[in-house]
């Protein structure tokens, strides 16, 4: 059972490895994941086009679509199992207006932003936000997509520029009930804590 605990805490980008009928929210930003291991950790897909899509004035072709508890916000190259970048947290924290500007707000372990007719996006909780209708900081994992009728997305990561792009897709995902993960830093002080318990336990045997 220990190792089983073990296995599952630290597993890689934050996803207990199996546990297929496990609903996970990954804390943070997370970077090349797999489509088959979103999906496994619970999550529905709800919401896919290239990024020269538009998505509403309000995101409101992502949000009709997207109804669950808690929304996962991602992007790839066309077509691939690899999301390049991802990011979650309820629904309601990801359309918390922060306004016309880079003003940005912590949830589930990344800062989010989103403002009608400006822009819909996440970046790494360390990061701050240069928000000019998208993010044009120098931060290597950030998403960005427009919340205007007339263009779509603009970057995912470091890949700006993409707002007429159907070589890049956004994509999102959605889920009613969760299991919290921790941080990396957290996966690590847990599993050591587990070690010393185990070597306790031998000792005293």
């Amino acid at each position: 059972m220990l190792k089983k605990l073990v296995t599952c805490f630290v597993a890689a980008i934050g996803f207990c490895a199996g546990s297929a009928n496990a609903s996970i929210v990954p804390v943070g930003v997370q970077q090349n994941i797999s489509l088959a291991t979103i999906l496994g950790g619970g999550w529905t897909q709800c919401y896919a086009a290239t990024m020269a899509s538009t998505i509403g004035s309000t995101g409101e072709l992502v949000l009709d679509a997207c109804q669950g508890e808690y929304l996962m916000m991602a992007g790839r190259t066309t077509a691939s199992d690899t999301f390049l970048i991802a990011a979650a947290a309820l629904r309601s924290e990801t359309i918390i207006d922060t306004g016309h500007t880079s003003n940005t707000h912590v949830a589930n372990g990344a800062n989010w932003y989103y403002s009608p007719n400006w822009s819909w996006g996440f970046t790494d909780i360390g990061d701050t936000v240069s928000n000019g209708e998208c993010d044009t900081s120098a931060s290597p994992s950030s998403m960005c997509l427009h919340t205007l009728d007339f263009t779509g997305g603009y970057r995912i990561n470091n890949i700006t520029g993409l707002n007429g792009s159907t070589a890049y897709e956004k994509v999102f995902f959605v889920m009613d009930s969760k299991q919290q993960v921790p941080e990396p830093t957290s996966l690590a002080l847990f599993s050591l804590a587990l070690t010393g318990l185990t070597l306790a336990r031998r000792r005293k045997a």
